[in-house]
């Protein structure tokens, strides 16, 4: 007799899908009403702190250019995990330094990642079975 082992399949990579869901929407949606603050504990210019959301965008959107084929290449799984810890570690400086040129550069980090992220969590939830996949789905 088989076991049926697709929820315990399932269950990793729907726990993962749920991580990375919100993962673009900290970078931009969190991070735009802490700018004046930021501004201000950094002592430079709004615009200065501003620049961080268009890095941010333009290197989300450039790398959505080469973003699919390194997932195809190596696995959406492994991306996922990757991107969700560096993701973490990315926040973390960001938040601890107070450089802006390292602000800078976790930021432009923060936009390809989220292109990664775009790309490669959907395809997660087809590993599950297709009634647990349209719940998860819906859930997200």
């Amino acid at each position: 007799m088989e076991k049926n082992t697709k929820p315990q399949q399932s269950f990793i990579p729907t726990i993962l899908a749920f991580a990375l869901v919100p993962i673009t929407g900290l970078a931009t949606d969190i991070y735009l009403p802490s700018m004046p603050q930021m501004a201000q504990e950094l002592g430079l210019n709004e615009s200065k702190i501003q620049l961080t959301l268009s890095l941010f965008l333009i290197s989300y959107g450039v790398a959505q250019f080469f973003t699919g084929a390194l997932v195809d290449a190596w696995g959406r799984y492994r991306i996922n995990l990757i991107s969700l810890f560096l993701f973490i570690v990315s926040f973390w400086i960001t938040a601890s330094t107070q450089d802006i040129w390292v602000i800078y550069l976790m930021r432009i980090l923060q936009g390809i990642l989220s292109a990664f992220v775009v790309i490669s969590k959907e395809p997660i939830l087809w590993m599950s079975t297709k009634v647990n996949s349209a719940s998860t789905t819906s859930a997200l």
